[in-house]
């Protein structure tokens, strides 16, 4: 076990994280939205779950990187991505768990949306997850990362912020529009060149 073997791995886990959310997307709008399919709820629950987990070694990845750049400020980001990460890790199974609970308790119950107790208004899919974007990319610039790709980050940041702001003032059609664009476009191909970059680093 060395240093250089786990940002090559959280490399391969920002690669993973983008193939995943991609899997996401089309889960979601294919078995997903309409919420009649309540086993491909669970599935696009699960996915997501599993975005996060493989968040988690990509930011800790990220943080051995930038640190020298700034410890403090690059320690506080990696504290905050890892919070998020968990809180959305939870507050996705929480909704399988949920699922499931109803279909025991009524059988043939639609699926039950609603606010996840671990994750109201979107404070860690959105929030603290663009707020780990923002401080990550500023200290990314400064380590020469790939310009473009700190560009995209900085993309990210605004659109996970959009998305938190929209479900405080209950616009849940910016909030959608956002985690479309997070999930499905800026997020998957930002995580997959970081990725890349990282095990070449390595």
């Amino acid at each position: 076990m060395s240093d250089r073997s786990f940002i090559r791995f959280g490399g391969l886990a920002g690669i993973l994280l983008a193939i995943t959310s991609w899997a996401a997307v089309v889960a979601y709008y294919t078995v997903a939205k309409a919420g009649a399919d309540i086993v491909g709820v669970q599935v696009f629950q699960f996915l997501y779950a599993l975005i996060a987990l493989w968040a988690l070694f990509g930011i800790v990845a990220v943080y051995w990187v930038i640190r020298t750049q700034a410890e403090a400020w690059s320690f506080f980001a990696t504290v905050i991505g890892v919070v998020a990460s968990i809180g959305t890790m939870t507050g996705s199974l929480y909704q399988i768990a949920f699922i499931r609970a109803s279909l025991l308790a009524t059988e043939g119950a639609a699926h039950p949306s609603g606010v996840s107790p671990t994750d109201p208004l979107n404070v860690m899919t959105f929030g603290l997850t663009g707020l780990w974007f923002l401080i990550a990319n500023i200290l990314l610039w400064r380590a020469a990362m790939p310009r473009l790709l700190v560009v995209l980050g900085f993309v990210a940041v605004a659109d996970l912020f959009a998305g938190f702001f929209g479900s405080l003032s209950g616009q849940d059609g910016l909030v959608t529009l956002a985690g479309v664009v997070a999930g499905g476009v800026g997020g998957p191909l930002y995580w997959l060149w970081l990725g890349i970059h990282l095990r070449r680093m390595a």
